[in-house]
């Protein structure tokens, strides 16, 4: 976050209000933000976000003032810190981003700032909040819905909701049904709960997503070519079902599932070689 570029362009800003006083602030509040600007590219994020606030104090009407200093205080903060200074940082760039989003509520980037914060600083819950709000405001576009559900579903997994994860996760791919990515995740995120689970997990709920994992990679694999990252995980999901058969005390289905699971591992490597032969 610390080499992101600065949103500049302050000449373009609209001088509000009337009268020359106001006129002469806002004047002062550009060439404020502007330090605050080189400052941050001298990587003193402490006079940067000095500079920002006076700029913001002159003219509480400046969006870039509101999103520089957000990234001012992301780059001060230690990510995972739970020290008092560390999560005045945080909440300040989780304050400014917002702030900023109030103006540019489009903005893409100031979006997934303002998401990297808050798992930085693990507030799942509150990240998950905002973007919740977000889907039920602008979800009726598929293309934007696709993505917060995406967004939503790895903040999920991050908090170790297991179900909510996949839950979101199956909406961005019933609205992508021919996103290979959106089915391969899916089944990644299914492997990872049944590897990390292990015996803890009950035995039917494992049987059931080792089969909805591999019913999901199977599909991803079939729509992409050479989608060896897929291939690999099926080699995964038949060592999940060889282990289970094994358990079940069943050697002829434990010796199919690592045989075909061997043969997957091939094709994977097989696969990934073609696919960085092809980026030369």
């Amino acid at each position: 976050m610390r080499r992101q570029s600065l949103v500049l362009g302050l000449a373009l800003l609209s001088l509000a209000g009337t009268g020359c006083e106001s006129t002469i602030d806002h004047l002062k509040a550009n060439f404020a933000a502007k330090q605050g600007n080189d400052f941050y590219k001298g990587a003193d994020f402490q006079k940067a976000t000095e500079w920002y606030r006076y700029s913001l104090y002159l003219n509480p009407e400046l969006p870039i003032a509101y999103h520089n200093a957000g990234l001012a205080f992301m780059a001060l903060y230690k990510a995972g810190s739970h020290h008092p200074q560390d999560l005045y940082y945080s909440q300040q760039a989780i304050d400014h981003l917002t702030r900023f989003l109030g103006y540019e509520p489009d903005n893409e980037d100031a979006k997934n700032q303002l998401v990297t914060v808050y798992l930085q600083a693990e507030r799942y819950d509150d990240a998950a909040k905002f973007f919740e709000a977000e889907m039920k405001e602008r979800g009726s576009d598929p293309e934007v819905a696709s993505r917060l559900a995406q967004v939503l579903g790895m903040i999920y997994a991050k908090k170790g909701d297991f179900d909510s994860s996949l839950e979101w996760y199956k909406k961005r791919a019933d609205i992508q049904q021919d996103n290979p990515e959106a089915l391969y995740t899916i089944g990644q995120l299914c492997w990872d709960k049944v590897y990390h689970a292990g015996i803890t997990m009950d035995l039917e709920k494992r049987k059931e997503l080792v089969e909805m994992g591999m019913d999901y990679l199977q599909r991803a694999a079939d729509k992409r070519e050479d989608y060896f990252e897929a291939t690999s995980y099926i080699n995964l999901m038949f060592r999940e079902k060889a282990k289970l058969a094994q358990m079940a005390g069943n050697m002829e289905d434990f010796q199919k599932y690592t045989d075909e699971a061997n043969k997957f591992m091939k094709l994977s490597l097989e696969q990934r070689k073609k696919a960085m032969a092809k980026k030369g």
